[in-house]
């Protein structure tokens, strides 16, 4: 009888420890199981960031780390200048720029402008006209137009005096100037605005002289409409698109306009939305029903699709995207979403009395390099936990480690992904790989023999830097029975019978396989 472990896995709690397949332990701390060796993650890195109170959430800009004491969404925007784009679950959107937060939205004028001519109107000749005038920051953004004014008669050699614009602008929204637009009634009836002048925010009056003034291109912001006061979870998409949601609203920004977000675009789900997730052309509508699949290169060309299965979102903060899939935690388990809709990933890791013990309500994740890592608060108490499954296995398994973090942010350029430490003040970076390795502890299934059987000889195949060991901990029968750090060469077992036989591996070291048989001969077949 020769036992043959190789190909180490994670845990599956689902199954029965005596049903599990040899590779696969009934418990396990801090083991990474790269490529099928067993190895440990690293420590941690020392603190890289202490904020001066509590926080929910953090993000890294440049290298400046930012932290909030409540829920956001953060993304970049798709802009020259550098500017952050930010939805709160307790507040209105927010643009950061230059390390101040501003209202994202851009409110249209409301004073309607009133008109005088100035000279005598060649009644023979004369058109009727309208103006209207926008807000612009001094980011180039710009506002929706004003109200209308009331048509006046006009004719060439006669000026136009544009009275009673609104002199205040919006406070706190970077507000430098106003475009002034003119109507013009088409041969169809339609009217258009197009450009006449830029002139300071403050200014109130204008008299338009079209000669020195001649009108020019259409208006682009007519219908743009301002960011709702309560939208939600931010997302960025392909082609400067945005989009963030508020109740069953799904809704978009104007392409490379993240200040505008035109009604026209809004799309709705049966069921309220908990979050989204972009990941190439298609964003994943989360619902507290049934998700949704969204694919288009404009906003006005989005179509959604609904997915059969209906995979409810339990935590907005569990959705991470993984960059060919959604993958959040649901009431049967984690579930990844893409474009050809949904599976249920860890069907064959937890029960749903399992998982409903880990409290998916209660999960914050993000993306480890390939791992989809999390954090909950399990039923029973005792703090965060934490763990990581690989969505991308063929059977994925159960990686559990000796932290809690409490929120979390991956870094792209660096490949890194930081915890924000359960006294919610510092921030780590998981797995530094300039520290030194942890310590695992990984424990095999018992092995179940027809009947009592003595184990004489192990072996342990490491490949470990020097400095770096293992032990091997053999229970027989439930109790400990024999230790070794022995490795690379064959090991003596002392005499003893037992029908169940079980290893605890332990250490540093990288393991490659571990072997337990009756004789040294059966050791090395």
């Amino acid at each position: 009888m020769r036992i043959k472990l190789q190909g180490f896995s994670g845990e599956m709690p689902r199954v029965e420890p005596y049903y599990l397949a040899d590779q696969v332990p009934v418990s396990n701390r801090n083991a990474a199981m790269r490529g099928g060796s067993l190895s440990p993650f690293r420590q941690n890195s020392l603190t890289v960031h202490t904020f001066p109170a509590n926080r929910q959430s953090i993000y890294l800009h440049g290298a400046e780390w930012i932290g909030w004491d409540h829920v956001v969404n953060v993304v970049p925007g798709p802009v020259a200048d550098d500017r952050l784009y930010i939805t709160h679950d307790n507040a209105a959107p927010t643009l950061r720029y230059n390390g101040a937060e501003y209202p994202l939205a851009l409110n249209a004028p409301t004073q309607r402008p009133v008109l005088t001519i100035v000279g005598t109107v060649d009644q023979d000749i004369a058109d009727y006209v309208a103006y209207a005038y926008t807000w612009v920051t001094q980011l180039g953004e710009e506002s929706a137009p004003s109200p209308l004014s009331a048509r006046i008669l006009w004719s060439e050699g006669t000026d136009v005096q544009v009275d009673n614009m609104d002199g205040t602008p919006p406070a706190g929204r970077l507000v430098t100037h106003k475009r002034i637009y003119r109507a013009v009634t088409s041969t169809t009836g339609a009217t258009d605005l197009f450009f006449v002048k830029e002139v300071p925010a403050t200014d109130t009056v204008f008299v338009h002289d079209i000669e020195a003034d001649p009108i020019a291109e259409a208006i682009p912001t007519a219908d743009f409409g301002p960011v709702p006061s309560n939208l939600r979870g931010i997302t960025a998409m392909p082609n400067g698109i945005m989009a963030g949601f508020r109740g069953k609203e799904l809704w978009f920004c104007e392409p490379y306009q993240p200040h505008a977000w035109p009604s026209s675009y809004v799309l709705t789900t049966n069921d309220p939305i908990v979050g989204l997730s972009a990941f190439g052309t298609t964003l994943a509508v989360l619902t507290t029903g049934t998700p949704y699949v969204v694919q288009g290169l404009h906003p006005d060309s989005m179509a959604m699709e609904k997915v059969e299965q209906p995979f409810p979102c339990m935590s907005a903060r569990g959705v991470v995207d993984m960059g060919y899939s959604a993958v959040f935690p649901s009431t049967d388990g984690l579930v990844s979403l893409s474009a050809q809709g949904g599976a249920l990933l860890t069907r064959n890791i937890w029960t749903r009395e399992q998982w409903q013990e880990m409290r998916p309500t209660t999960m914050r994740a993000a993306r480890f390099g390939s791992l989809y890592g999390f954090s909950y608060i399990p039923a029973s108490g005792g703090g965060r936990r934490m763990c990581f499954i690989d969505p991308a296995a063929s059977e994925p398994s159960v990686m559990r480690v000796n932290d809690n973090g409490t929120a979390f942010y991956t870094h792209v350029e660096s490949g890194f992904t930081y915890m924000l430490a359960d006294n919610q003040r510092e921030i780590v970076a998981f797995d530094d790989a300039t520290r030194p390795k942890r310590s695992y502890v990984w424990r095999s299934k018992p092995f179940r023999l027809p009947y009592e059987q003595s184990m004489g000889a192990l072996k342990i195949e490491t490949d470990g830097a020097d400095g770096e060991t293992v032990t091997a901990s053999i229970y027989a029968d439930g109790q400990l029975f024999h230790s070794t750090s022995t490795t690379n060469r064959d090991a003596r077992l002392p005499a003893g019978l037992a029908r169940t036989w079980q290893v605890e591996l332990s250490g540093t070291a990288t393991v490659l396989s571990f072997a337990m048989a009756r004789t040294i001969k059966e050791l090395n077949q």
